[in-house]
């Protein structure tokens, strides 16, 4: 943390502020600037914000302590000059950073001025220039939802994002890439790119790089977030416990139903008045502290607790569901094990929800996800370098319990709940399935940094690593999944006592006495006969024709990836030069990746920096790949009506089998170019960045073959893209105020070979329809393939953003954040939730019988632009020396704007005006 006069002084050449009691400042031994190094001032010396310092805590090693020289030989001085440094702690509001590196950093007292909303660290990081969050951010589902939030950095994947949590990788590699989809989904559970997600509670400071990203960072294509927990060594023991809710009774919302409903029952097209007030209720227990142990330990821990309930709007009526989060943290540190500082450390973050498919009857299902974590890091300076490493140990899940049978009935008499919706309504009902998907990691870093070194007159500073990983994924189907299609009616059908998936006509009364009452028969031309012929209809008699069955499954892959990495930062004069170079291998593809890492910066006086970079990314390996060449195919399977009479179920002869294939794919990557402009104007600080990245590489839908009764689809590295963006910002602090605006135009572009729009040798369980406007308003209908969807999806590409971020303290207790972020219009591809119809089955099962198939509906809808308002407050009461609490109140969307988070042919809740009320309480 930096003040800001230090800040402004520093830019405009001036030296700054003196405090009482502190030595000359020095870094290195020169005046500093801002513009110096990665962390212009590292804190050593505490400033208040008031002014006053306080002295700075002196370490002494084990040698000091017993009159030992600290280069370890008897009597000698140290073979090397120990720099001076001092650290200087105040307070700097703005994230951005002024290093050559594209990077952002949150302190702790930006994470707690910040609305924290759901709680997770990652949820409040939108708020920076080249971060994206998901359309879903915004929704009233995710209001009481405890998942993290889905972003893109840089035009990337959410799940092309390195996520690192004290020294450890957080990134899931058990199908990531299923978490921009449904929370149920036919062969896969919905997952998530962080393994664990993590309070904001446990977390000391972030990082943030969207650019011009370090050597020692591998394994993504997009940015990286480097998390901090919070472990402090204190002199006294110190404890924290915090309390906040959030509750519908609080909150306003607003019932949006853009249906295209069949008919003019006007029932039907009334919402219900219970869907007006949704239940909803959130709580967050947190509890910290930290405590010395003697003079040579100390002992930090963490606990998070949130708990949510929400109201779903499914068929017509609110259900509710319930989630559950735990983020837990403890590190135990010494200072006296021959090292300078160990830590163990041990993390546990379990997660529990309980879901339902929106629309569907008898669908209720849970996801379990979350994990554990245990690390131990060590770090020791010696007379001519520090060495740092790490060992660590990590477990996650993503599984799924759900109903087995997923059955979309024809909606008529005896299976009616369905919604009048959609050209051919339905009413469906069960689930996908039981499925459990485990990871397990090891891995190992060492770090050497020799000490710095003039050569000439230019100052080196070297940094090299290695680090090693073994992981293993899991993936079980421990019950057969059942998935039918292709309902058909027939008033005479015979289910032959099969009762799941086929159901018979029946009457209140024969229909001898219903002709009876009607005269003697049962004229079909007569409307009130047919009337009562309807009144007297209880169940229509319908079955299905076809189903995929999804057999068991036991796959258990491993990969073993080393990596090593080198970084040279030459100081010359103005001039800095960060040469960074990074190679991986893994014995999957079997290659290796060399991704060279340059950046430059050139100082112009003490208040103007301008920055270039080349760079190239590799992305993460996803051992996913390994398990989708493992899994087993699914099983069509037909059965004919012979005489109305239901036969047995017969497995197809012709319909096409899958079978993925990796081979000879090389790992995707992106190459960066990016130019910044940096400099102090107005009292404040300006910036101007553009980045340019081209994704090469990328894995597409290649060829396929008939082998082995198997259609094999070939993985090829025929896709593509380019991500542009141009960033404007600007910060300023005005006495005990901090202003930081900043605007971003981005455009992403991609493309891939296989791309056509084709679903030719496409498995049935990745196709949907994809709906676009005809010219005379009606809708065109095409089928595709979920791979291809993906590129007709913007979810994390709306062309303008702009974020206004204003930081006060109003006096030593009060003080707030106001957050204003404008989204431009854009055109995306959403699922409605509907299902269409479409004669088929002779392309897929030439040897069935089959009259229609039925495949979900995505539609292009156009979002419109907004605009929406956060708010913060906070009131600090220190009751005396040892005790304080502290009072928050948040309100997101602060004008009750409309989000537009229910687009054309969808119906739901969108969030207004929303409340979280916190009380903290430390003592120390």
């Amino acid at each position: 943390m930096l003040t800001t006069s230090l800040l402004l002084a520093s830019l405009a050449g001036a030296a700054p502020p003196e405090t009482e009691g502190a030595a000359p400042l020095k870094i290195g031994g020169a005046a500093p600037t801002l513009f110096a190094g990665a962390t212009p001032l590292q804190p050593a010396v505490e400033l208040n914000p008031k002014g006053g310092a306080a002295p700075p805590e002196k370490r002494l090693t084990s040698a000091e302590k017993e009159g030992a020289a600290p280069s370890g030989v008897e009597g000698a001085a140290p073979s090397f000059e120990v720099m001076e440094r001092i650290i200087v702690l105040g307070r700097k509001y703005a994230p951005e950073s002024m290093s050559v590196h594209g990077e952002y950093d949150l302190s702790r007292e930006f994470i707690e001025g910040q609305p924290l909303g759901n709680g997770n660290i990652s949820d409040m990081l939108t708020i920076l220039p080249g971060i994206q969050g998901s359309e879903s951010s915004v929704t009233a589902s995710l209001q009481a939802e405890i998942r993290a939030q889905l972003f893109s950095i840089s035009g990337a994947q959410p799940w092309q994002t390195g996520f690192y949590f004290n020294g450890v990788k957080n990134n899931s590699r058990l199908d990531p890439a299923a978490s921009e989809r449904s929370p149920a989904q036919i062969n896969d559970v919905q997952g998530h790119p962080q393994a664990t997600f993590i309070n904001a509670e446990l977390v000391e400071s972030v990082s943030v790089y969207d650019s011009n990203i370090p050597a020692r960072f591998g394994g993504f294509s997009g940015g990286v977030v480097d998390v901090k927990a919070r472990s402090n060594r204190v002199s006294e023991p110190r404890f924290s416990l915090t309390v906040r809710a959030s509750d519908s009774a609080w909150n306003r919302y607003e019932i949006i139903d853009e249906r295209r409903y069949n008919g003019t029952d006007e029932a039907q097209n009334e919402l219900d008045e219970t869907l007006q007030q949704p239940e909803f209720s959130k709580r967050t227990v947190n509890l910290s502290g930290a405590t010395p142990i003697g003079e040579d330990y100390a002992l930090n821990f963490s606990l998070s607790r949130t708990t949510s309930t929400i109201t779903e709007l499914s068929l017509r009526q609110p259900e509710l569901t319930k989630r559950e989060s735990v983020s837990s943290a403890v590190h135990f540190t010494s200072f006296n094990w021959w090292f300078d500082e160990v830590t163990i450390s041990a993390s546990h973050s379990p997660y529990q929800g309980q879901y339902l498919l929106t629309d569907v009857a008898r669908s209720n299902f849970d996801i379990d996800g979350g994990g554990s974590t245990a690390s131990a890091r060590a770090s020791k300076q010696f007379d001519k370098f520090k060495l740092e490493t790490q060992v660590n140990y990590s477990f996650s899940e993503n599984s799924r319990r759900a109903p087995n049978s997923y059955l979309p009935w024809y909606r008529a008499p005896g299976k009616d709940w369905g919604l009048n919706i959609g050209e051919i309504p339905f009413s469906v009902e069960g689930g996908y399935g039981d499925i459990d998907k485990e990871q397990e990691a090891v891995s190992f870093e060492l770090r050497l940094q020799p000490n710095p070194w003039q050569w000439g007159r230019a100052e080196h500073q070297l940094e090299f690593g290695v680090q090693s990983d073994y992981t293993e994924l899991r993936r079980f189907r421990r019950e057969t999944g059942l998935v039918y299609n292709s309902p058909y009616r027939d008033a005479n059908i015979d289910c032959r006592g099969q009762t799941l998936d086929c159901i018979e006509q029946s009457f209140a009364i024969s229909l001898a006495e219903l002709a009876a009452q009607l005269g003697g028969a049962i004229d079909f031309s007569n409307p009130e006969h047919v009337a009562a012929y309807q009144q007297n209809l209880l169940t229509r008699g319908q079955a299905f024709q076809y189903r995929r069955v999804y057999p068991l499954e036991n796959i258990l892959v491993d990969l073993t990836e080393a990596s090593a990495y080198l970084e040279h930062d030459i100081r010359y004069q103005d001039w800095q030069f960060n040469l960074g170079l990074r190679a991986d291998y893994d014995n999957f593809l079997e290659q290796f990746n060399i991704a060279p890492r340059l950046q430059i910066g050139r100082d112009f006086g003490s208040n103007k920096r301008l920055i270039i970079g080349a760079n190239r990314y590799y992305a993460a390996n996803l051992l996913t790949y390994k398990i989708r060449e493992q899994q087993r195919s699914y099983i069509t399977q037909y059965r004919p009506l012979s005489a109305g009479v239901v036969q047995d179920w017969t497995t197809s002869a012709t319909a096409q089998r899958f079978r993925y294939r990796f081979d000879d794919v090389r790992t995707p990557y992106s190459d960066e170019a990016s130019i910044a402009w940096k400099q102090y104007l107005g009292g404040g600080v300006f910036s101007i960045k553009a980045v340019q990245r081209w994704q090469r590489d990328q894995l597409s839908r290649g060829d396929s073959i008939e082998r082995d009764g198997l259609t094999e689809i070939f993985q090829t590295n025929g896709g593509s893209g380019q991500h542009q963006r141009l960033t404007l910002s600007y910060q300023k602090q005005f006495g005990d105020h901090g202003i930081w605006a900043h605007t971003s135009y981005t455009r992403n572009e991609t493309d891939a070979e296989s791309y056509d729009a084709s679903v030719d040798n496409t498995p049935e369980d990745e196709i949907v329809f994809f709906a676009r406007p005809g010219a005379n308003g009606m809708l065109n209908y095409q089928l595709v393939s979920l791979d291809d969807l993906t590129r007709l999806q913007s979810d994390f590409s709306r062309p303008l953003t702009a974020t206004i971020a204003l930081r006060s303290f109003w006096s030593d207790s009060w003080s707030t954040s106001l957050n204003a972020r404008y989204v431009g219009e854009y055109e995306s591809a959403e699922n409605t939730g509907l299902l269409r119809e479409i004669s088929r089955g002779d392309v897929i099962c030439s040897d069935c019988d089959i009259s229609a198939l039925n495949y979900p509906v995505y539609e292009q809808v156009t979002r419109r632009a907004r605009t929406l308002f956060d708010l913060s407050a906070q009131y600090n009461w220190q009751i005396n020396a040892a005790h304080a609490l502290r009072f928050t109140m948040e309100i997101s969307n602060l004008l009750d704007a409309r989000t537009y988070a229910i687009g054309a042919n969808q119906a739901g809740i969108e969030t207004g005006r929303a409340f979280w009320f916190g009380v903290s309480y430390a003592w120390q």
